[in-house]
């Protein structure tokens, strides 16, 4: 890779490479170390990216998921990465506005359903580079992303409801 398509990739994907770190940690300072680690990776070992595997983005996001989830297993040694299955309640939106209410249903989602979601929804990737970014099966993103979307939809469920319908009992 020589210095100008670095700097093509720092320029065209340092603010994509943000987003999703910021969406996966709930902090712009992490947020900002992720990304300045994922370039020195780049930097030093400019041979790791293979263009035949797919994209820079989708290269650069697998750099920044590694980072995470590394960040993760150090704060919280003690939690799973890979427990997918909670149930989540609903949140309450009465102090939050609902931007903030679906901010917080996010990154309330275990790591792996979080990333599916910041990667479908936010960053619009497919699903087959969402598998490659995250080197995971298919199925298995299928499967993180349906039950992150069905955790969101119980979560933030008060907010789908048509204002003025009431569902108690008579």
């Amino acid at each position: 890779m020589t210095d100008a398509e670095f700097r093509d990739a720092f320029h065209g994907h340092k603010d994509v490479v943000h987003r999703f770190a910021y969406r996966m940690t709930g902090s712009s300072s992490a947020a900002e170390d992720i990304v300045q680690d994922c370039f020195l990776i780049l930097w030093r070992k400019p041979g790791v990216y293979d263009p035949s595997r797919g994209t820079v983005r989708a290269f650069l996001l697998g750099i920044a998921r590694n980072l995470v989830l590394k960040r993760w297993r150090d704060e919280r040694p003690h939690e799973a990465l890979e427990d997918d299955a909670f149930v989540f309640q609903p949140l309450s939106v009465s102090e939050d506005g609902r931007a903030e209410a679906v901010e917080k249903a996010i990154l309330t989602l275990p790591p792996l359903q979080r990333e599916a979601v910041v990667l479908a929804e936010y960053e619009e990737m497919s699903l087959e580079e969402i598998a490659r970014a995250t080197a995971a099966d298919l199925a298995a993103v299928k499967s993180r992303l349906h039950r992150a979307r069905q955790n969101l939809r119980r979560m933030l469920a008060h907010l789908l409801e048509p204002k003025g319908v009431f569902h108690g009992t008579k």
